[in-house]
């Protein structure tokens, strides 16, 4: 049966050290768990997150159930309302990308109320799988999925403690206790791409090799994010930036070429770039020799630039709207 016992142990002693817990709660089954466990683990300061993304017309009654299941616990809660489907036509994104801002958007305020707060969240194995499955064919450079431990780019501290937990092995714990969970009636349309991996492609992969596929996929994430982690250790030693934070090309540049591309990944991932994939990272590298071009768009409205033998990442500059530029000015005008 699973308990707090079972967490890794980076994860474990975060949540042990006293600092505000900020947990999502969505009223799900993994989120549920995650409620019960951390409301029994001794010196987690625990405080229930809700985020209503006004989505479906059953997400007013999970918000009022979490509430409700988060006060039965002795456990303060927390929640927030956005019309993400507003929010993704005004921005022009995707409703999922929406979602995902929203939530951060809304742990960062609530963490200004708690302060030293980190965030943890319910991805289990599976959850594992599926996104190492989404990198992969989308293009990245290896197979990595979410850390343990992580840092959001708006600077909260993220913990992921159920990572070596599986989707069965979360269900027999709250059936085991009773603890009752809402589905969730967009998780089963193939609508989303990870719904159609979850449904469709993984069971078939598990039957090919008469096994659970998460397991290896698990693993090989835990050891590749190991290697990251290693990479990251040496490439600080080397002193490869400058006091801003920007990579100095006149180091970088002496580098072996495998090496001065783990340099770039890396930089480039500590800059929070999303979908982060090895043509991006080989489209960097092109603007590092002084004979090509300066600067190059990346994911998530981020731009790459060399300047004075530095390597800097910006946000892409806003289209200018002509209508919204200020009059010239005249002799003589106030």
């Amino acid at each position: 049966m699973l308990t707090p016992d079972h967490f890794d142990s980076q994860s474990a002693e975060l949540l042990r050290s006293g600092r505000p817990v900020l947990a999502g709660i969505s009223g799900g089954r993994d989120s549920m768990a995650l409620l019960s466990l951390l409301s029994g683990m001794p010196g987690c300061n625990l405080v229930a997150c809700h985020v209503n993304h006004q989505l479906r017309p059953e997400a007013e009654e999970e918000e009022m159930f979490v509430l409700r299941y988060a006060a039965s616990l002795g456990i303060p809660c927390v929640r927030e309302r956005v019309n993400v489907r507003s929010m993704a036509h005004t921005r022009g994104i995707a409703i999922e990308e929406a979602a995902r801002e929203a939530r951060q958007a809304s742990f960062l305020k609530w963490a200004a109320g708690y302060p030293g707060a980190l965030v943890a969240l319910a991805h289990h194995r599976n959850d594992q799988q599926e996104t190492a499955l989404l990198h992969l064919c989308r293009g990245a450079s290896g197979i990595h999925g979410m850390f343990p431990v992580s840092t959001w780019a708006n600077g909260l501290t993220v913990v992921r403690p159920m990572l070596d937990f599986s989707r069965e092995d979360i269900t027999s714990y709250l059936e085991h206790r009773h603890i009752p969970w809402r589905e969730d009636s967009s998780n089963q349309s193939a609508e989303y791409t990870r719904n159609a991996l979850r449904h469709e492609i993984i069971p078939k992969l598990n039957a090919l090799f008469q096994r659970d596929t998460s397991l290896p996929f698990s693993r090989a994430c835990r050891l590749e994010n190991q290697i990251r982690t290693a990479l990251s250790q040496a490439l600080d030693s080397m002193n490869l930036t400058d006091p801003q934070g920007r990579l100095f090309l006149p180091k970088i540049n002496l580098l072996p070429a495998e090496l001065r591309q783990c340099a770039v990944h890396d930089y480039l991932r500590r800059q929070h770039i999303p979908d982060l994939t090895e043509d991006a990272v080989l489209r960097v590298m092109d603007i590092l020799n002084t004979d090509g071009p300066s600067r190059t768009s990346l994911p998530g409205g981020k731009l790459a630039v060399r300047k004075e033998k530095r390597l800097l990442v910006t946000d892409t500059p806003r289209p200018v709207n002509k209508a919204e530029q200020p009059p010239a000015d005249t002799t003589g005008g106030i």
